[in-house]
């Protein structure tokens, strides 16, 4: 029986008959490379001299006959492990004829890895590709191009001259029909973005294997696989690359001239849509080099890196390592410094993309589902795309950790120390709140009804005592009355007192006319109670403000017109919305401190009153977002009743002005306002925030 150490190695694998091998130009360095193309798949992978040179003596049948040969008839001195390490390449990506044997994904694990990206290949379009290649000739002169370049610059300047209508549509837009409209203009910008990339292929004869429809996120997106492409020189998968971008660039501006010509209907409408899907698409989405989207390709074929994710991936990876764990791993791949250091950032701005874009998604996924099933697909999300890539980063490091220097341990030890600290402590007792700052006193003054002006003695900004005269009104009708009621009081009291001297019936029509005389008195207290009503006095001192200035002796007011406003400055209040969280940590009597803009010194005041139940009002229109406030709006109700998106808590606090200098409270203003409630510490905030979220959300 054979010990493992003498067992017989396992036979030489041989390569795939059906591979094909194409040259690739050159790498930046100058050295050569090829391409090794997979017909069956349509895949094709790069490889160098070394590699080449390896696939030419693959015959020899070991990884040690073939480094040896490899040694003595070129300059290259590779050793058996590269050469074992290449033979690990070929059969993970299946190039060999006994590859790498990859065990079956159970359905669910499949479902959540591709649900986002789904290819669905429909047609085979070479021959329709072919026809079509006499009729598009015209695309491709200079005078169209010519003719495009002058229609966006002029459908541009068009637009800006009228950003009123272009913000008019945009507004319309939000509805369902603008959703059905945007989304049918996507799916039209999007099939002339891959008939581009189709045409160009095949007048630079590349075949075009297959078109279809991906789902992204589960949203059908036309495609077009131009794998063959890598056959060609960069420069011509440069211009198959951008051929998807110029198509819905000349699609956007030829619709955006279009647009400003074209009379309100339908066709304008659609015309917006398409303008606006194809610019928005192309500029926002298809140029960015982060993803593997069209300006992947076309920066990655421009500097002819291919595979330029992965490259500054591992030089970022080997930055990241070294600064932060200390690992003198030597650098990936030998580049200038300038070079390197411009991938590096690079993979760093691709990751930040990257993040902000799967959140993105993940947001998108959530919102698009019921919420059980949208809170789990926002996980799924976040654990495959954020957090596991970076646990097995760290799992890496962690594997790795007795080569860290041990002063780098206690600076990592340090650094956690100091989180832990800043986290289970409970000494964060503060809460900041937005609020409205306004005068304590504001006193509005109002005719009691239909009256005349008679005398005005208030004047815009004068400062008032309580109990002095405003203005005094005059009512016609009711002094008539007053008079007529007086007149009539008396002439009964008359009559009451001539009655005494009647033989007949004397004392009945004494009582009589003593009544009425009452009544009429009454009658007379009352007119003379509701003229002075028109004596307009303030209740507590302050400064006139917001005095109507179409006021002069003699004119008329009505009841509902406001005269003026009698506000103490001096005395101020605010009402402050708080979480449902906050409120509890918050008491009478707890002091706030009010920060306004324009004002050098902070406000002090107490909490005066905190209430029970949310509001459904904001207290006023500049809490809201739309008015550049920090609440978002309830979008379920209209925008007028200010509604909140969530529950919110007032809280009322008061307080006054100290110093002599200080100004007093002119208008009402938006202001940020900082509490001091019971002490929590910060990571039990976060932990009880996230799950009150994530019960909140999944229904449970």
């Amino acid at each position: 029986m054979l010990t493992p150490s003498a067992a017989a190695p396992p036979p030489w694998p041989a390569l795939r008959e059906e591979l094909q091998l194409h040259d690739g130009g050159r790498n930046r360095d100058g050295s050569p490379a090829w391409h090794v193309g997979d017909p069956v798949r349509n895949l094709f992978f790069r490889i160098g001299w070394l590699e080449f040179e390896m696939l030419r003596r693959w015959h020899l049948g070991s990884a040690e006959a073939i480094a040896r040969d490899i040694e003595r008839h070129t300059t290259l001195a590779p050793t058996p492990e590269d050469v074992r390490d290449f033979a690990g390449f070929l059969a993970t990506h299946q190039l060999l004829q006994r590859g790498r044997a990859r065990a079956p994904l159970p359905a669910w694990r499949w479902l959540l890895q591709n649900y986002l990206f789904v290819r669905i290949p429909l047609l085979r379009p070479a021959r329709l590709l072919q026809a079509l290649l006499p009729w598009t000739g015209w695309l491709f002169t200079r005078r169209f191009l010519g003719l495009t370049a002058l229609a966006a610059l002029a459908g541009v300047l068009l637009a800006l001259r009228q950003l009123d209508a272009v913000e008019a549509n945009l507004r319309g837009a939000l509805s369902w029909d603008g959703v059905l409209g945007f989304a049918g203009a996507l799916f039209v910008s999007k099939l002339l973005h891959e008939l581009g990339h189709a045409l160009v292929a095949t007048r630079l004869g590349v075949r075009v294997g297959h078109m279809g429809v991906a789902l992204l996120v589960m949203w059908p997106m036309p495609y077009t696989d131009t794998g063959e492409s890598w056959m060609r020189s960069p420069r011509r998968r440069l211009a198959i690359a951008s051929a998807g971008i110029g198509a819905e660039l000349a699609l956007a501006a030829w619709c955006t001239l279009a647009w400003s010509f074209v009379p309100d209907g339908g066709l304008r409408n659609a015309l917006f849509f398409l303008a606006t899907t194809a610019w928005v698409l192309t500029l926002a989405v298809n140029a960015s080099p982060f993803m593997r989207f069209d300006g992947y390709y076309i920066l990655a074929d421009a500097l002819d890196l291919p595979g330029l994710h992965e490259r500054a991936g591992r030089l970022g990876r080997h930055a990241l390592r070294k600064a932060i764990a200390g690992f003198d791993d030597p650098v990936p791949e030998v580049l200038a410094p300038a070079w390197r250091r411009a991938l590096t950032a690079f993979a760093f701005a691709t990751w930040l993309y990257r993040l902000v874009l799967f959140v993105g998604i993940a947001l998108v996924v959530y919102h698009a589902f019921f919420k059980a099933l949208g809170v789990f697909l926002f996980f799924v999300e976040i654990m495959v795309f954020v957090i596991r890539p970076l646990w097995a980063e760290l799992r890496v490091w962690w594997r790795r950790r007795a080569e860290v220097a041990p002063r780098r341990r206690v600076a990592a030890l340090a650094l956690l120390g100091a989180a832990l600290l800043v986290l289970l402590p409970p000494w964060w007792g503060g809460i900041a709140a937005p609020g409205v700052l306004r005068a304590a006193v504001e006193q509005p003054v109002f005719a009691p009804y239909a009256a005349r002006l008679e005398h005005m003695a208030m004047a815009e900004g004068a400062a008032v005592d309580a109990g002095t005269l405003l203005a005094e009104l005059t009512a016609p009708a009711q002094q008539q009355e007053r008079d007529k009621a007086r007149a009539l009081s008396a002439a009964y009291g008359r009559a009451a007192r001539g009655a005494l001297g009647m033989e007949r019936d004397g004392a009945a029509q004494e009582a009589v006319a003593e009544q009425q005389a009452t009544r009429w008195d009454a009658q007379r207290r009352a007119h003379e109670a509701e003229l002075q009503r028109l004596r307009l006095l303030p209740l507590e001192a302050g400064q006139v403000r917001d005095l109507d200035p179409a006021l002069r002796p003699g004119a008329w007011v009505g009841a509902a017109r406001p005269l003026a406003l009698v506000v103490d400055g001096r005395r101020w209040r605010v009402e402050a919305l708080v979480s449902e969280r906050d409120r509890l940590r918050l008491a009478l009597g707890a002091p706030a401190v009010v920060i306004a803009q324009g004002r050098f010194r902070k406000l002090a005041g107490r909490v005066a009153g905190i209430d029970d139940s949310p509001v459904t009002r904001l207290p006023h229109l500049l809490l809201a977002q739309d008015h550049g406030g920090a609440i978002a709006l309830n979008p379920t109700v209209p925008r007028r009743e200010l509604k909140p998106a969530g529950a919110w808590f007032r809280v009322q606090v008061e307080g006054s002005l100290d110093g002599a200098d200080a100004a007093p409270v002119q208008a009402v203003q938006a202001v940020q306002v900082h509490f001091q409630g019971r002490r929590e510490s910060l990571g039990r905030i976060w932990v009880e925030s996230a799950l009150s979220v994530l019960i909140q959300q999944s229904g449970l």
